[in-house]
This record gives C-alpha cells, sequence and structure tokens, in this order.
C-alpha cells in the first residue's frame, strides 16, 4: 500500500514538473531586450518561418528543442515574425525560434541518407563524417573508397558541416546474433 501511494505521489510530481517544462517551453526569454518572445509553433496562420536550415542553433536550456536558423537570406520568409539585418551586412536572418522534438531538415543535402558510425568534431556546429560501410555510395559522395573487396563495401569520405543526420538502424534493433 505504501508504494502505491509513493508512486501516485512521483507521477504527481511528474505532471507538474512537465506542466511547467511545457510553459517554459511556450516562451523564450530574450536577454538583448529583456522580454519574453512566443515562440513560433509551425502551427495556425503561417506556417515555419523557414522551410530548412544550413546553421541551426538549439537552446539548450529547454525541452523539448528550442531551434533558430541563423542562415543568412535575401529576403526573410512572410512567416517570419522578427526579420534582422545580418550582423555581417548583407542580407536579412529571422530571429524567430521553433519548438521541435527534432532538429530542423538541413537545406544543403548531407552526402549520405544516413549514418550509424558518425564522427564528428565537438564544434558548436560540428564537422562530421561517416564511417559507415555500404554497400554502394550516394551520388551526394564526392569521394567514394573501396574498403573491402569481397563483399564489396564502400565509405563515403566526404566532410559535411553540420550535424550527421539520423541514423540507419534503429536504436532497438540489436545487432548482435544472440
Amino acid at each position: 500500500m505504501k508504494s502505491s501511494a509513493m508512486g501516485t505521489g512521483l507521477l504527481v510530481v511528474a505532471v507538474i514538473v512537465a506542466g511547467f517544462d511545457a510553459t517554459a517551453a511556450a516562451r523564450h526569454w530574450d536577454t538583448a531586450t529583456n522580454t519574453v518572445r512566443h515562440l513560433h509553433t509551425g502551427t495556425g496562420d503561417g506556417g515555419l518561418p523557414w522551410e530548412c536550415c544550413d546553421f541551426v542553433v538549439r537552446d539548450p536550456d529547454f525541452t523539448p528543442g528550442l531551434w533558430q536558423c541563423q542562415d543568412v537570406v535575401d529576403k526573410c520568409s512572410p512567416n517570419c515574425r522578427e526579420c534582422a539585418a545580418s550582423p555581417a551586412g548583407k542580407g536579412y536572418v529571422c530571429l524567430d525560434w521553433i519548438v521541435s522534438l527534432l532538429e530542423p531538415p538541413v537545406c544543403t543535402p548531407r552526402p549520405w541518407d544516413c549514418c550509424d558510425l558518425a564522427i564528428c568534431t565537438r564544434a558548436y556546429i560540428p564537422i562530421c563524417h561517416c564511417a559507415d560501410m555500404v554497400e554502394s555510395c550516394t551520388t551526394r559522395c564526392k569521394q567514394c573508397e573501396l574498403v573491402q573487396a569481397d563483399p564489396p563495401r564502400y565509405r563515403c569520405l566526404d566532410s559535411f558541416f553540420g550535424y550527421p543526420g539520423p541514423k540507419c538502424t534503429a536504436p532497438w534493433i540489436s545487432m548482435s546474433s544472440n
């Protein structure tokens, strides 16, 4: 009986914490202006402020992920609520934040479709390589190397400026033969 009451108490605490987390994710504190900016959720009247992004920034303080695109464009999307001149002087940057569990899609395609063995630098925006051995490289791979002769297996030697992308195998599938 005691464990059931304790379990119920923990469940209530978890629901309260999740509610506070969801409330915090619905707004973002802008330290430059000391104001709370409501986030772009991609629903309703306008859709997302950008379709894809090569230089995405994730706010590490909020879950689910808060993302902002730092791409410099000639003209902001009509869905962008806060468009500012680029600090570099050429073009504009959309300062909207979006809420998403997943990283927004990149505009520049990766040289691989998926990667299980990604090797990345620890930079803010990493430079990644994929060490997977595959039956054939994608057409986007510019440097494809034969790494095993029988059966033939290849590895794409290209670098990608950004996150490596999705894994090829689901994490819950065991690779062992047991």
